[in-house]
Formats: C-alpha cells, structure tokens, sequence
C-alpha cells in the first residue's frame, strides 16, 4: 500500500513540476539537498531539465555534477545550449571544467565552446548563442520552410531567419509567420532590415542599450566583415539590464558587492569588506575639507553663524549634483547623449542650475529672515553661495559622467561618493571666499 502511495505522489510531482516554469523550479530547488534536486531533475522532461539546471547556483551545479553518472553528465551537457554550457562551465573549478571538456563535450561542439569560453568575460561573445538558422537571400520561401522543418533547434529560435547575401553578410531577417503566411512574396520582400549590430568583443551592456533602444527579440553578432557569427537573445539581454542595473546602484551608492550570494547569506564581515572601501576613499578625500575649514579658522571665529549653514550647503550641492549625474548617465545608456555633446550638456545644466539655485535662494532668504536673526551680510552670503554651489554641481554632475565614458570608465562610478566629495570641497572655498569679500569684519 505504501509503495503503491509513493509511486502516486511521484507521478503527481512530474506532472507538477513539468508544468512550471525553469526559473520558478529553480527557485523551489535552492535549499533542497543534492539527492532531492538530482530527484526532482530526474523527473522533468530533458528540455526542461536542462534549463533549469541553467538556472541553479555554481554550488549547486558543482554538487549534482560530482554526483552524476557518466551517463547522467552526457545527457545533461547534450541538451544545454552552448552558451549555458559556457556559462555553466565559467562557474566550475578547473578540474571540472577539464574533465567535462575532456571526456563529454566533443567533435564540433568542443570547438564551438573553447571558442566561446575565449572571450573575454563581459563581452558579448561570451554570452552569444551560436544556435540560429541563416539562408542566403537568393533562397525562396519554400526552401526555407525546408530548412525550418528539418532543423533540430527549439521553436523559440526559429521565429527569425536570419537572411544573409551570397557572401554570407548579413542582410536582416525575415519572420517565420510571414514566410508561412506568404509564400508568394521574394525574402528581398518579406526582409527586415537591422538598425544596429554587435560584435563579439563588445561590451555586453551594448546588448542591453540595443534590445532597449530598438525593442530587438534577439541581437545579432557579426564579425569585422559583417557575418553573422551568433546571436544574443532577449532572455539574456534582460540579464544583463539587471546585472548592470544592480552594479550602477552600487557604484552610485559607494558599495563594491563583489558576490553573487543572497544578502542574508553572506556573513556581516564580507558585507562590511565590500562597503568599507568607498568609505575610506570618501574619508581621505574629506581631507580637504578639513584644510579649507583650518584655513578659514578666524572668518569662522569671527563669525559664528556661518558655520550653521555649511552643512545645508554642502547636501544642496551633492544633492543637485547627484540629479545632473543620474539624468545625463539614463541619457548615455539609451544613446541620446555623448561626449560630443558635453558643451550642450554644460549650457544645458548651466541654465537649469541658474533657475534651480534662483528658486532655492528665494526660498532660503524667506527661511532666514522668519527664523533667523543674522544680518543682511549673513543671508546674502548663504544665497551668494547658494546660487554659485547649486549651480556649479549641476555642470560637475553633468559633466563627469560623459568623461568618464569617454575614457571608458563606468559612469555611474562619478555618480556617487565622487561627486559629493568634489561638489563638498568647491561648496566651502566659494562659501568662504564669498563670505570673505561680502561680510565687513
């Protein structure tokens, strides 16, 4: 009775589990121990399998793959597409990696994933799939429905046929709907040009700003000479938004996460490793800071009330600052602004800081006379440097990150502590510079 029960159960988790999708499979597999994972993969139909293995974390695939048959690994690595067996692969130790590569991926294959695993490991050809289906354009519809119905590739990757010349230079891509729905027109008809191309050594955030910019499916990767080499598909170029999303809010907020496990796994030193390192770039360059307000020592002493206002000039500063950086650095991910356009971004921010830092000082001097009792020196001082601080982190915040992408340097990095320190530091010396020339002592 009991083994008739656990014969049902089992057959009612394949059906379950065969219906959900990888992502979520994964998910459910995470914290599972290795017998029960190897179970429930044992279970999914191939295709299914294969993809959610794609999707387990690096210890979990070491796991399964040390407690594997042969047999077990050999059915695996057939049905993994080539670029989640690179990914795969970059994950595990290299005594892994040489003995999968030695005794399981074989004949083309090997020589397709040894040229994969060259690429460096942010570019696109480390991430490309070589699986696509390309005919030259002089081929009728009916070839093509030939080669559709004798390829081996799943369906997703034959909604676009890449359509090439004669020299095998790509040309654009017709949808296979349109081929079945009609048969009568030329490819040259049905064709749909490509507004833009990768190569395999591009930055793979290229990927990303294309599938946005264009609303690309898939995004093709051509070598030098303009043949098509492989393809990016959507999935991935999600990925990769989201992998360069999480590094940009990290480098905007000062936090160097070097790890890819979950925050309440990761033990409080590493988490502390990883933010400590901004701070203590921020601390020395706070420095000169602390030399400006030495410098400015007797003007202080002098007059006490100005050191109640540096602190709400030095956050409108960073703080407009911080709103330049962030909108000029959305503008260079979707290709509307570059570094030849940094003179129209400094006249650009110019004016919105004028008008921004004009409705501050109004507001600020309305603030300081109901509630303060300082002289008339003393407010126009505080707007004076006001005005100057807000409108010249503007520039600054609009400026650097178009110089940073210019010497290839990830803008988001000037969106953050840098800003703050620099915007910190001009902020005083206009404050007191101002203060020096206006207030009578």
């Amino acid at each position: 009775m009991t083994r008739n029960y656990d014969v049902d159960a089992i057959k009612s988790l394949k059906n379950e589990i065969n219906q959900m999708d990888p992502v979520d499979l994964a998910d459910r597999l995470r914290g599972m121990d290795p017998v029960s994972v190897a179970l429930w993969l044992k279970l999914l139909e191939k295709d299914k399998a294969a993809d959610t293995f794609a999707e387990l974390d690096a210890d979990t695939k070491r796991e399964l793959i040390d407690s594997y048959t042969d047999d077990a690994i050999r059915s695996l690595i057939k049905e993994l597409d080539e670029d989640e067996l690179v990914d795969t692969l970059q994950e595990l130790p290299a005594n892994m990696v040489r003995r999968l590569m030695d005794e399981f991926v074989t004949g083309e294959r090997r020589v397709i994933v040894n040229k994969l695993l060259g690429y460096p490991e942010d570019s696109v050809g480390a991430i490309m799939t070589v699986e696509f289906l390309s005919i030259k354009a002089s081929s009728g519809a009916e070839y093509i429905l030939e080669r559709v119905l004798r390829s081996p590739l799943d369906g997703d990757k034959l909604e676009q046929i890449w359509i090439t010349d004669d020299s095998l230079v790509l040309l654009g891509y017709v949808y296979l709907a349109d081929v079945m729905r009609f048969k009568e027109q030329s490819v040259e008809e049905l064709l749909n040009p490509l507004p833009r191309t990768v190569e395999a050594l591009d930055d793979q955030e290229l990927v990303a700003k294309l599938a946005y910019r264009y609303d690309l499916s898939e995004i093709p990767v051509t070598d030098s000479e303009g043949r098509l080499i492989g393809t990016v598909p959507l999935e991935d170029a999600i990925d990769i938004m989201h992998e360069e999303y999480e590094e940009d809010l990290s480098n905007i907020h000062g936090v160097q996460d070097t790890s890819d496990e979950d925050y309440l796994e990761r033990s409080s030193f590493a988490i502390a490793k990883d933010r400590t390192t901004w701070l203590i770039i921020c601390l020395i360059t706070a420095t000169m800071t602390g030399f400006i307000i030495q410098r400015y020592e007797s003007l202080l002493a002098s007059s006490v009330a100005l050191a109640a206002y540096i602190p709400m000039l030095m956050d409108s500063g960073g703080n407009a600052g911080t709103q330049s950086s962030t909108t000029v650095i959305r503008a260079l991910y979707t290709g509307k602004v570059h570094f030849r356009n940094i003179f129209s971004v400094m006249s650009k921010e110019l004016k919105v800081g004028l008008i921004t830092g004009t409705i501050l000082v109004a507001v600020n001097f309305v603030r300081m006379t109901l509630l303060g009792d300082h002289g008339l020196s003393i407010s126009l001082t505080v707007s004076a440097t006001l005005l100057l601080t807000v409108t010249l982190s503007k520039i600054i915040g609009g400026v650097l990150p178009l110089i940073a992408d210019k010497v290839h340097v990830d803008p988001t990095v000037m969106a953050g502590p840098i800003i703050t320190t620099l915007v910190d530091t001009f902020a005083l010396l206009i404050y007191f510079e101002v203060a020096t020339h206006l207030i009578n002592l």
